[in-house]
């Protein structure tokens, strides 16, 4: 009986901590630059979670921002 319950625990455990984890991107993640960035080499990634990843880098890099001169009204 208390192998029946330790059996039991540690099944619930086991399942508990898999369905808690965060899905692990299986495809590493191109560099980020120009050319990766173009929406054609994004749909090029299999994994959709790594690509979900890589599109949300190549929009927060900085390309081109230039700050406006500071203005006094």
């Amino acid at each position: 009986m208390k192998t029946n319950k330790a059996l039991l625990l540690t099944v619930l455990l086991s399942a508990l901590a898999s369905a808690c984890s965060p899905d692990i991107p299986t495809q590493e993640m191109p560099a980020v630059n120009d050319e990766n960035c173009k929406p054609a080499n994004i749909e090029k990634i299999d994994d959709k979670g790594t690509q979900q990843k890589f599109a949300t880098e190549c929009l927060r890099r900085p390309s081109g921002f230039k700050p406006s001169k500071k203005r006094e009204w």
